[in-house]
């Protein structure tokens, strides 16, 4: 009798596992491998540029763990080798792990005594949605390992388990937590702690970790500690919590019955096995320790998080199924001691009816899920089109800044800045906020392109002044504009200066958009800020003209850096920031010389006063480069004077060209008035001073005069080659 059924079983177990892949197939060759979620293409990327001989990496020349998972990416390497289309590679090596995990549910459950139970899981994970909305990324393979790795460990193949448990935390680290679950239950079953195992698996996935410590830095991918940090200091409006968003996945599709009936059918799986198949305990210890994990996380909840919960909830509410189906277990169970009530015939029909409506209502519901996701096959590929775009229109080593990199970085094989930080450690480290993450991005490694996206913090972005200044929009695809950084109208000029504040900010120097300028027209301005301590909030920058004959003032403005989008408190030490201010120019303004002063203010430090360079020094300014507005003109005479024809030149290529002297005797006491030309063919780098002397026969001197050209109006600082300048002298 035992060996009718054991043969009866087998069949049914390869019917159903036909009958499970075939439909898996069929769901696979339905949806485009293009649909694949963005995170796939990271780590295509990641594997197309190992296949290529650059190295584990996402942008070449830049050791950033950004993919979870090392194995897959290895994997989808070296079969890229042979499949060089590494994205119809991933969906169908998906499809095949999904096969297997239907596979190892069956597998796995029956070795535990409960193969009704693993029809019913192979079949309800041969429809579970996640499966095919994850296709593309590494999930399919880490459940399946998960369940093949079970099979092998508690049915003591031991070599086998060690490798599949290695091969499990290689693919992804948190699978770890599940061999940690395993080897408890073995502990349980074999009083014994699996030393010999844990050494095993250990000495294979060190010398991964060994190497990620060696060309990364950590363990740990820098896209998981990414997603992290998004949570906590980004947070996306509407998101549940990890267990509310897994029970709004477990219930996708479902109407409010089926939900119901999900949440039954998941109560007494959790019944059955709690009470009748008590070796199966440690699935639901590992299933609450492992929402508790994510939960405390606060990981951005994505898809692929959730599926190995649901598979593992797929196996309770499973056993739950095989009992109402009177698996086998169960059966020689009752044997012993047979109610009359379990013992009649129509109680077991009525059983087994409501086990098998319970699970093709579930299918049911599930296939209509699948119809959902096979929808979005004629949604719009935004992305596809922007990534064509930039391979098509820019050149190799274009950097692109954007909030999504996956499949723009894949298909236009571009430098990517990622503002998110999936694969950039330091932008890892400055997610404090939507906007102020993209402006600290672009602010730092000012990108060549930005993508930029409706409905995102790009839109608040795009609008600032300093923003529409430096790109110009070349592109537009749906909701995602590209912008190209312009080449300014001139030459950057770049003035350096030393200026340590206290409270640990140091002025480097400023840059200007043009040293000449304009009246009624705003000087742009970026200030080169260090950060060398954590700084308080609302700080503010002062900028002003300083007038460099008169020292007075001529125009000024006070504003938050960055126009508030990045407060002084996100800053963090070791930041070099180049902070835009816009300076007006009056209309009305003298010709002349000019110098920028800054000031910062602390409004928590001495009721809002500036701060000063240090304790002991209460000046509170700084004077960084030399400006000009207008021309020189000659200085109005009222003594009519003749040119007189004069050459000479000094070093800088300094030459002075005429100059004019009045044309009358003067009288004993008058003043003698000299005008100079001065011209020069290059920049002076210095404020230089005129002398000049009267001497007499003898050579003494008997009038002399000292100052700085125009009386410094016009310094030598702010001369330009070519460029004629008036200088009055008067000997007394």
């Amino acid at each position: 009798m035992f060996i009718m059924v054991k043969k009866q079983e087998n069949h049914i177990a390869l019917v159903v596992g036909l009958i499970s892949a075939a439909v898996i197939l069929y769901w696979g060759a339905n949806q485009p491998a293009r649909l694949a979620f963005d995170d796939a293409f990271i780590t295509y990327r990641y594997a197309d540029n190992l296949r290529q001989g650059l190295g584990l990496v996402y942008n070449p020349g830049e050791w950033v763990l950004g993919t979870t998972t090392p194995l897959y990416a290895l994997l989808l390497a070296g079969l890229g080798l042979v499949v060089t289309d590494l994205q119809l590679l991933g969906h169908w090596l998906g499809v095949f792990m999904w096969v297997a995990a239907s596979w190892g549910a069956m597998v796995l459950l029956r070795a535990e005594g409960w193969p009704r139970a693993g029809f019913i899981a192979g079949l309800l994970l041969a429809f579970q949605p996640l499966f095919l909305l994850t296709l593309g990324m590494e999930t399919a393979l880490v459940v399946a390992l998960m369940l093949w790795v079970a099979w092998a460990w508690l049915g003591r193949r031991k070599r086998l388990a060690v490798i599949l448990a290695a091969a499990l935390i290689l693919t992804r680290q948190d699978g770890a937590l599940w061999i940690i679950f395993l080897g408890l239950e073995i502990w349980r079953r074999e009083k014994r702690l699996p030393w010999h195992e844990a050494v095993a698996v250990s000495a294979l996935v060190l010398p991964w970790f060994v190497y990620a410590i060696w060309r990364y830095g950590s363990i740990l991918p820098n896209s998981a500690l990414a997603k992290v940090g998004q949570n906590e200091f980004m947070p996306v409006g509407g998101l549940q919590s990890f267990s509310r968003e897994l029970w709004r996945m477990a219930t996708s599709g479902l109407n409010a019955p089926l939900t119901m009936l999900y949440a039954a059918v998941l109560f007494f799986g959790v019944g059955v096995v709690a009470g009748r198949a008590r070796q199966l305990c440690w699935l639901m210890g590992w299933l609450i320790m492992y929402v508790i994990s994510y939960h405390w996380l606060g990981v951005v909840s994505f898809p692929w998080y959730f599926l190995p919960a649901l598979t593992v909830a797929t196996l309770v509410i499973a056993v739950g199924g095989g009992y109402l189906l009177a698996d086998s277990r169960i059966g020689e169970a009752e044997t012993a001691d047979r109610s009359w009530l379990s013992s009649s015939p129509w109680f077991s029909l009525v059983r087994q009816v409501v086990g098998l409506s319970a699970l093709f209502l579930l299918i049911g519901a599930q296939v209509n899920s699948f119809k959902t996701i096979l929808d979005r096959r004629d949604q719009p590929v935004t992305y596809v089109s922007v990534a064509q775009w930039l391979a098509d229109n820019t050149s190799p080593e274009a950097s692109v800044a954007t909030i999504e990199i996956g499949l723009i970085g894949y298909h236009s094989q571009r430098p990517i800045v990622d503002t998110m930080g999936l694969v950039s450690s330091d932008m890892t480290e400055h997610q404090v906020g939507w906007v102020e993450t993209l402006v600290y991005a672009l602010n730092t490694y000012r990108p060549d392109y930005a993508l930029t996206l409706t409905g995102t913090a790009w839109d608040t972005v795009v609008n600032q002044w300093w923003f529409q200044g430096n790109y110009q929009e070349v592109a537009h695809f749906g909701n995602a504009t590209i912008y190209e950084m312009q080449e300014p109208d001139g030459d950057i000029v770049w003035a350096e200066a030393t200026a340590d504040f206290v409270g640990g900010l140091r002025l480097t120097g400023a840059s200007f958009s043009s040293q000449e300028l304009k009246p009624g027209q705003d000087l742009a301005v970026w200030l080169d800020l260090t950060v060398q301590l954590a700084q308080p909030p609302d700080l503010a920058i002062e900028a002003y003209l300083v007038d460099v004959e008169t020292y007075e003032r001529v125009t000024w403005t006070k504003t938050a850096p960055f126009d508030g989008l990045y407060q002084s408190d996100r800053w963090q030490p070791g930041d070099n920031l180049r902070i835009p201010v816009r300076l007006p120019i009056p209309a009305e303004m003298e010709p002349g010389a000019l110098r920028l002063g800054v000031s910062i203010f602390d409004p928590s430090r001495n009721g809002g006063l500036p701060l000063t360079f240090a304790p002991e020094v209460l000046n509170s300014d700084v004077q960084v480069g030399w400006l000009w507005l207008g021309k020189s003109e000659p200085p109005q005479q009222e003594d009519l004077v003749a040119e007189k024809q004069a050459y000479n030149q000094w070093v800088n290529g300094i030459e002075l060209i005429n100059l004019a002297l009045p044309d009358r005797p003067l009288t004993p006491g008058e003043a003698l008035p000299v005008q100079l030309m001065w011209r020069t063919t290059l920049d002076i780098k210095r404020d230089l001073t005129v002398f000049m002397h009267l001497v007499d026969n003898q050579g003494q001197i008997v009038a002399q005069h000292d100052q700085r050209p125009a009386n410094g109006r016009w310094s030598t600082q702010v001369w330009q080659p070519g460029e004629v300048y008036y200088d009055l002298h008067r000997l007394d």
